[in-house]
């Protein structure tokens, strides 16, 4: 019989499901933490386009499972319990974000059923996309992070850090010391860079706290740093 990866689901509640607008802990409340998880890339800011491809079951079940609503309630920086989700279409489109969905035919890019592939810009120009999947219980893993042009792909749960901008192999690698001198308890980082600038993922096994994130932007003010959980 297969086993269940513990860093899959953190707690009981976890698989229970959480307090959650919507009818499917997979297909609602997972949904709005792959959104979530756009958002926190984009810097905390909500997108100028959001454009959401879904894969298989999502695809298949989206309207009927409000998984539209969710995702993008998710991209606006709503939790799982926050009572706009269920008008965030009409919010976003009030707000001026042009939204597109798209179901997509074929297998899963996300190797899952429960897959959504979001891409989105905000107006500043920063460019970034995606892919996550919905396990069962509110829980998700991601596939794959882009941001502008810089690519990783990873197969992890949350939470995570991620850290992009102006970086070179050797500002990298003092970032990577910084945080491991603040004895955080991190995986094994996730790189990719292409002149001077770089993209770092850093799976975490425990969640940081504020103070321990407030630290790190403050020392790193010139870089990106997105904390999805």
């Amino acid at each position: 019989m297969a086993t269940k990866k513990s860093y899959d689901y953190q707690s009981a509640f976890d698989i229970i499901g959480p307090v959650m607008m919507g009818p499917s802990s997979s297909h609602t409340a997972g949904a709005v933490k792959i959104g979530n998880a756009a958002f926190n890339v984009l810097g905390g800011i909500k997108p100028e386009t959001l454009a959401i491809h879904y894969y298989e079951s999502f695809a298949k079940t989206h309207q009927g499972h409000g998984t539209d609503l969710a995702i993008v309630g998710g991209a606006m920086g709503y939790s799982t319990f926050d009572n706009r989700i269920k008008d965030s279409l009409t919010i976003a489109n009030d707000l001026g974000i042009h939204v597109d969905i798209i179901e997509e035919d074929g297998e899963s890019i996300g190797q899952h059923p429960n897959c959504a592939y979001i891409k989105a810009n905000t107006k500043d120009g920063r460019y970034i996309e995606v892919i996550g999947i919905s396990i069962g219980g509110g829980t998700i893993k991601l596939k794959g992070i882009n941001v502008n042009g810089l690519d990783v792909e990873l197969n992890h749960g949350l939470p995570m850090l991620v850290i992009d901008g102006n970086m070179n192999k050797a500002k990298i690698n003092h970032l990577i010391n910084d945080l491991s001198d603040m004895n955080l308890d991190l995986g094994e980082e996730l790189i990719k860079t292409n002149d001077n600038e770089g993209l770092v993922v850093f799976p975490l096994n425990k969640a940081i706290s504020e103070s321990a994130l407030n630290i790190i932007k403050d020392k790193h003010s010139d870089l990106n740093v997105s904390y999805i959980k």
